[in-house]
């Protein structure tokens, strides 16, 4: 009779047989069903992939954990397998894998896994980016009349707070940090769509707006990390964690309560999306998840984005002439949501921005059962792979849409004129996601950055980059920014 000691001596190798078991079943699978073996990354720790882990904890902390990603398919492969804290992660780059993921098959790729614990203590259990099924489809059918054209084509809420950020900017051509200026400005812009109340950190914030600012940024980057890092870390105790969502979830919870008790006061703007929300019937924590959800996908990524266009915009004169000269044509003032629609230049710099630093870069899922994607096996990875239930797939959308042989070998460049070249895309381009869970607030977005950036060209003739020439270094949050800021000038046209 084996003893525990004798047990606990032999797990190791009882351990590694299993493995080996688990792996040769695996490969008559993937045999059976006519499917290719698929890179590994090298690890020098093949139990734990301890290596790969410092590798990736130090790319969080020095903000280069994209670039690293891309290198890493650039040197084994569009898909490859790499193992972190004993879990195998399947990496993947194919727009074809992703179009199953999040379209063809949505329905076996629910959202789970680390993602999902880590979203969760924050977004709560209700929220459309933790659900799926009737519970997702619910969630959504709730936020999606707040994004329909009448609402987003309503340039007047946005009117206010793009004015507080120019009225921000310095006129004496003094350094000022734009990434700091948008965030705020999506946050109040934000806060005012969904509330009902804006922020005002443009103008005279109170301390509770500044404490939620704070604590919102903390747990979206503590959320990401636990993301990225694995499952382990969600069961890891924080305590600071815990009490800063709390925070920020009775900040919301705040303005719920004072909605409901200032029924027949006139507010800032007449459509508020809470007051929407709750007249649906949700209870009060669903209407937390619901605004939190879309304050991250409003404000973080609507800043994101207009963060980009500036700092490549500011490295690249000649793009702002030919963007000025489109602006200045147009007479209004104050242009309709068609107009701004249907300025091509203004429209392909955007998107540009968008390829080169889509918000929401990186994402992953797990199915629900055995299932095979179409790319990334054999040596030349084209042929199909079996994907296990339950195996994380993560990808990058940094990476893809920086794929040369999409996007030709200018494809790390700024070129907005690429958009004019008869280009055609289709998954290899989702800077605002895909398939049925494409962001809903995509127009919503997109109308706020033609705005800014059709107000802030009016007034200035041109911005340039104050910060050093060393590599973009990128904090990925659930959503990304700039680790060290978007450092700028701008002059204003003395003709104005």
């Amino acid at each position: 009779m084996l003893t525990p000691t004798t047990l606990l001596l032999l797990s190791p190798l009882l351990y590694l047989l299993s493995l080996v078991f688990r792996t040769a079943l695996h490969r008559l699978r993937v045999r059976s069903l006519g499917c290719s073996p698929v890179a590994i990354y090298p690890h020098k720790d093949p139990i734990l992939g301890l290596d790969l882990f410092r590798d990736t904890l130090r790319a969080i902390n020095t903000h280069t954990l994209l670039p690293l990603w891309d290198a890493r398919f650039k040197r084994y492969g569009n898909t490859h397998y790499t193992l972190t804290l004993g879990k195998w992660v399947l990496m993947t780059n194919e727009p074809e894998n992703v179009k199953v993921i999040l379209g063809t098959k949505m329905a076996e790729w629910p959202i789970d896994g680390p993602r999902l614990h880590a979203s969760v203590p924050v977004l709560g259990r209700k929220s459309v980016f933790t659900t799926n099924g009737a519970q997702w489809r619910e969630a959504r059918g709730m936020i999606r009349p707040s994004f329909v054209r009448d609402q987003v084509a309503d340039l007047h809420c946005f009117a206010k707070h793009v004015g507080n950020f120019l009225n921000a900017i310095p006129k004496d051509g003094s350094t000022f940090d734009m990434q700091e200026l948008l965030l705020s400005m999506t946050m109040d812009s934000s806060t005012d769509f969904l509330l009902g109340y804006s922020t005002n950190s443009l103008l005279e914030p109170s301390p509770e707006a500044k404490q939620f600012l704070e604590d919102f940024e903390y747990t979206s980057r503590e959320a990401a990390k636990k993301s990225r890092l694995g499952t382990l870390l969600h069961w890891l105790p924080n305590g600071e964690f815990q009490a800063t969502v709390t925070r920020v979830r009775e900040y919301v919870r705040a303005y719920i309560r004072k909605s409901q008790a200032e029924k027949t006061d006139k507010k800032e703007r007449d459509y508020v999306f809470l007051h929407e929300i709750l007249k649906s019937g949700a209870d009060e924590e669903h209407a937390i998840d619901q605004v939190l959800s879309v304050i991250i996908a409003g404000r973080d990524t609507t800043a994101a984005a207009m963060t980009a266009c500036f700092y490549y915009l500011a490295r690249n004169p000649e793009v702002v002439q030919k963007l000025r000269k489109e602006i200045l044509d147009v007479e209004d003032e104050m242009p309709t949501w068609e107009q701004l629609k249907n300025m091509r230049y203004l429209n392909m710099v955007i998107k540009e921005g968008l390829r080169l630093f889509p918000p929401a870069s990186t994402n992953s899922r797990a199915p629900v059962k055995d299932t095979v994607l179409p790319r990334g096996g054999g040596p030349d990875g084209k042929q199909p792979i079996l994907v296990p239930k339950g195996q994380v797939v993560r990808w990058s959308l940094y990476s893809l849409h920086r794929r040369k042989d999409i996007w030709g070998e200018d494809a790390h460049e700024f070129r907005p004129e690429r958009w004019d070249e008869n280009l055609r895309v289709g998954w290899e381009y989702i800077p605002f996601s895909g398939g049925p869970r494409i962001c809903l607030g995509q127009q919503f977005a997109l109308t706020q950055i033609e705005y800014a950036l059709f107000k802030f060209f009016r007034i200035f003739k041109s911005i340039e980059p104050r910060d050093d020439d060393g590599p973009l270094l990128l904090r990925t949050n659930l959503t990304v920014t700039f680790a060290k800021g978007c450092l700028v000038s701008a002059t204003p046209d003395s003709n104005v």
